[in-house]
């Protein structure tokens, strides 16, 4: 038997030790378990969660609801490949004399992708898939300020579902600290989050 701790009413409870899911002796919540394939860790999750990130490496996991796989790639793999990759550029530059060639200098583009507040609200959104409430508490922190920037930037429609995603998170963790409907505030949640589309 193991020993686990509800998510949602901070119960401690026993179950089978290869167990793949449980619901909750007091408040009655259902939980499924996931294991990060990078770093071994295993977590709560809800059940039918598609796609998750791995709170204690960051490896996203699953799929998103464009139905594309994002099984993360192991770090010692990634940084041997960016080593790799790193030293044929400087190999080939050196090798072919790139230094005499003057480099010119690249066009203005769009803004990138950290400036622009859209995208880093999808980025936000990563703490939200977990449903453990300090996690949600830096979402909301970081959705709040994502909606300031915004609404800075004139884009008036997301900052409102932005901020429509902070008061769902608001009430879920409510729910989820002092019991309630935990149905109605995952439906509130999800509401809030299918109305931001971080796949464009």
């Amino acid at each position: 038997m193991a020993e686990v701790t509800c998510p949602q009413c901070h119960t401690r409870q026993e179950i089978e030790a290869d167990a793949d899911g449980y619901r909750c002796i007091v408040c009655a919540g259902t939980w499924s378990f996931v294991r990060c394939t990078v770093c071994g860790e295993r977590f709560h999750t809800r059940p039918g969660t598609r796609a998750w990130t791995c709170p204690n490496c960051g490896t996203p996991h699953g799929r998103t609801r464009r139905g594309t796989s994002r099984v993360g790639l192991p770090l010692p793999l990634l940084i041997v490949g960016a080593i790799v990759g790193i030293g044929t550029v400087i190999f080939l530059a050196q090798a072919l004399g790139a230094d005499d060639v003057p480099t010119p200098s690249p066009a203005p583009s769009s803004p990138s992708s950290i400036a622009d507040p859209f995208r880093q609200v999808c980025r936000d959104l990563v703490d939200v898939q977990v449903f453990r409430v300090e996690a949600l508490g830096r979402a909301a922190e970081a959705l709040t300020a994502d909606a300031d920037a915004l609404r800075q930037q004139g884009d008036e429609q997301n900052a409102a579902a932005v901020e429509d995603i902070v008061a769902a998170i608001r009430s879920y963790v409510e729910v989820a600290e002092g019991g309630g409907d935990t149905q109605a505030a995952t439906e509130q949640l999800l509401d809030a989050l299918a109305a931001v589309d971080c796949s464009i």
